[in-house]
């Protein structure tokens, strides 16, 4: 069995990966960057705004950009050059980020329009980096990619969190958005060195103008949600992080509560939380892929959210800046152990055609939970209490852990229909795959052994041109996708 450090240096064979994993560093510790600004000037500089109520306005702002574009972004990923989104969106961001140094209550107007301007065209980008992973590496190196892309970006965010945080509480806002403005740049400067184009692979279609395609976004928006509705295989992961987001988002707004309110600190203390959590998401990308060794994929989110919510309830008991510290690692190493597997579990689910619309009802999904939780929050934690808020979010985490195995068990990978006759167990007509059936061909079939198990496998080209190499244990088990092929 290949261990964690072989596995990455594998995925990283791609050099196209590399400036992919790349890109994902410089621009979410730059996103980090720009989000502690945001506090600071929306949470912590209006001393008499109750933290509850601050906490929600500043979620408003950095999540619901992501629910409001999320529907129009599939529809141009699965239809532009992936690559030229990458290269564009982060100078667009750059170009207007100046306008949130005026302040939110004198001059909420640019602001505001300048906070919803960054974070709306970085829905793109994070759509379209997560879309194209598949396409960069082999897909049994697909959960490791995901690993350090993924999770790796998400730690480069909360360090540029941490980073954002104490400079701003020493010098102010200035230097924090100038250096994130610079690093979107490279990020710019990186993407361009990606040679492949990724143009998605789609069935041909006459040229349409732009408007006519913005008239097709609810239409294709809709089509998400209906191949994502009928693949219980990506809606069971999905509903599991989204769960998991509401109770990361509850946690959140305590500890801000605790060190605003009780210490009386400012948003440096809002760092301080967020590093604790990066710690957490770090040691968490760093085991995964041991885990992935051992056990199915929904069997280490099941684990997450049973050590995650224990951890919880244990810290209900006594809320201290410290065990608040521990309950804000504890969700964030969870979380690594959650986010990577079911980002690839949605991946294998749905066909690459489809991806970019799955993953935009997924960011909707993903993000209206943050929304959520910083709403509930508000009534929650004054009429409950800190204490019992974090018991119940633990209680909730641990009532889900069997949740998951048993809904992914329901439901095949795959299903391969065959050619009645003769020859019905031999030759594959059509798939089942993401919730619709569509005809295949057949490019090779072999049989071989997989530690100790006779398998018959098949590689079987879509009408989209994609090729999948499929497989199942002789001579009744489930199918399974081995490898997908650009």
């Amino acid at each position: 069995m290949k261990g964690t450090a072989e596995r990455a240096r594998e995925a990283l064979r791609s050099r196209d990966f590399r400036r992919l994993f790349a890109i994902r560093l410089v621009s979410q510790s730059a996103d980090g960057l720009f989000q502690a600004s945001l506090v600071a000037s929306v949470v912590f500089s209006p001393e008499k705004q109750s933290t509850t109520v601050g906490f929600a306005i500043a979620t408003l702002i950095i999540s619901m950009p992501f629910s409001v574009i999320g529907p129009f972004t599939g529809v141009f990923i699965d239809r532009w050059s992936r690559r030229k989104i990458l290269v564009v969106v982060p100078v667009l961001r750059a170009a207007l980020v100046w306008l949130v140094l005026y302040s939110p209550i004198s001059a909420s107007v640019p602001f505001y329009l300048g906070a919803l301007w960054v974070l709306s065209t970085n829905r793109f980008f994070l759509s379209t980096a997560q879309a194209v992973v598949p396409r960069l590496v082999p897909l049994e190196d697909l959960l490791m990619a995901n690993s350090m892309a993924t999770v790796g970006g998400t730690v480069a965010l909360l360090a540029g969190v941490f980073a954002g945080g104490q400079i701003a509480d020493r010098f102010g806002s200035v230097p924090v958005i100038a250096a994130a403005g610079a690093m979107w740049l490279i990020t710019s400067l990186i993407a361009r060195r990606i040679r492949s184009s990724l143009v998605p692979h789609t069935l041909p279609e006459a040229p349409e103008l732009l408007r006519h395609e913005l008239r097709r976004v609810a239409a294709d928006f809709g089509d998400g949600i209906r191949r994502l509705a009928r693949t219980p295989r990506a809606v069971a992961p999905i509903t599991s992080i989204t769960l998991d987001q509401m109770g990361q988002g509850i946690v959140l707004v305590l500890s801000l509560v605790v060190f605003r309110e009780r210490f009386k600190e400012g948003v440096g203390s809002f760092s301080t939380v967020i590093g604790a959590g990066g710690i957490g998401v770090l040691l968490g990308l760093l085991t995964v892929g041991k885990l992935e060794e051992r056990f199915p994929k929904e069997r280490i989110v099941a684990g997450s959210f049973l050590a995650g919510g224990v951890v919880l309830v244990l810290v209900a008991t006594h809320i201290t800046g410290w065990s608040v510290l521990m309950a804000s690692f504890a969700v964030g190493f969870t979380f690594a152990l959650k986010k990577v597997p079911v980002d690839t579990m949605v991946q294998e689910a749905i066909p690459d055609g489809y991806r970019g619309r799955v993953f935009a009802v997924y960011d909707v999904a993903y993000n209206m939970s943050r929304i959520g939780a910083a709403l509930i929050a508000i009534p929650m934690l004054p009429a409950l209490g800190e204490a019992w808020s974090v018991a119940l979010i633990g209680v909730a985490f641990i009532l889900w852990t069997p949740v998951l195995p048993r809904w992914i068990e329901r439901t095949p990978e795959l299903v391969i229909r065959f050619y009645a006759g003769a020859r019905a167990e031999e030759w594959p007509r059509s798939i089942l795959w993401g919730g619709v059936e569509e005809t295949v061909e057949v490019r090779r079939t072999w049989r071989e052994q997989r530690s100790g198990t006779a398998l018959v496998c098949y590689r079987l080209a879509l009408q989209d041109g994609t090729e999948i190499d499929v497989s199942r244990n002789e001579p009744d088990g489930d199918w399974r996708l081995d490898r997908e092929r650009s």
